[in-house]
């Protein structure tokens, strides 16, 4: 970790057993986090872009020994739980397997009790994938709703290159929606900083998973993203397993182009003062 800030948050354990220590403290914190959140809101409304803080927590399950990363993590789920429940109906889980050994990045706002998460995304590089024995997210999604041409495609667009990131789980604060220019702020950092981030770790072809209700593939497009194609045919949208069926548009970055690329440094700032865990 760099720099000593304080976090507080929900633990849950998701898709891996810990002990029964960790569910009181689940509880405890879930107690705080519930406690701050109305204040916290408020501070959504008028917290400015210049405010945002980018932390980088990278992996979680390895540094698990670390109460900041147990903490951030907790806020980072209390998060997703919140801004899923607003969107979904139930039984959708906000997590799963990929959230304790992905990387998220997390746009943050500093607060009395140190920084807040208010929006973040996770990603999964294909050799982490690997590592932890693990299928690449976007041929489960296929695979889970047996959609052979779509597994294929996936399988031919990563076997070209192994240094490709599934991004994914994007999720904003509801309290945001009130302030327009932070949520303009979010979105890009979403849309432009996912390529920044990413380049800086020398990836850059990119897939997702773009939930067609909330237009996420139109937000995409302009950035050079495409829907996933066999045989140069476009994919239809699939009907995502874990979320009820939800229409979901398997999509794809080859490379952004220089315009774009251009854009990104404007969260250059953001990314030079990163937060990293």
């Amino acid at each position: 970790m760099n720099q000593g800030h304080r976090y507080r948050g929900l633990m849950v354990p998701g898709c891996l057993l810990l002990g029964e220590g960790v569910f009181d403290e689940m509880h405890s914190a879930f107690s705080l986090w519930v406690g701050r959140t109305r204040s916290v809101e408020r501070d959504h409304r008028r917290c400015r872009p210049e405010d945002l803080r980018l932390v980088v927590l990278d992996c979680p399950l390895e540094s698990w020994n670390d109460g900041s990363v147990r903490e951030l993590f907790g806020d980072l789920i209390a998060l997703k739980k919140l801004g899923f429940g607003t969107l979904y109906r139930d039984k959708v889980l906000p997590v799963d397997t990929t959230d304790f050994v992905g990387r998220h990045y997390l746009s943050c706002i500093e607060g009395p009790e140190g920084l807040h998460v208010l929006a973040g995304f996770r990603t999964v590089d294909r050799e982490r994938c690997r590592s932890f024995n693990l299928p690449f997210p976007a041929l489960s999604l296929a695979r889970a709703v047996n959609a052979p041409l779509h597994a294929a495609a996936v399988e031919q667009f990563v076997e070209q290159d192994p240094a490709v990131s599934y991004v994914g789980s994007w999720t904003i604060h509801p309290s945001v929606c009130s302030n327009k220019g932070l949520r303009e702020s979010l979105r890009e950092h979403f849309v432009l900083g996912s390529i920044l981030f990413h380049r800086e770790a020398g990836v850059e072809r990119l897939m997702l998973g773009a939930t067609l209700r909330f237009k996420v593939d139109r937000l995409l497009r302009p950035v050079g993203y495409r829907p996933l194609e066999h045989e140069g045919n476009p994919l239809p949208p699939l009907a995502a397993h874990h979320l009820h069926g939800e229409p979901v548009q398997l999509m794809y970055l080859e490379k952004a182009p220089v315009s774009v690329l251009a854009r990104t440094e404007g969260l250059r700032r953001l990314w030079d003062s990163r937060v990293s865990y």
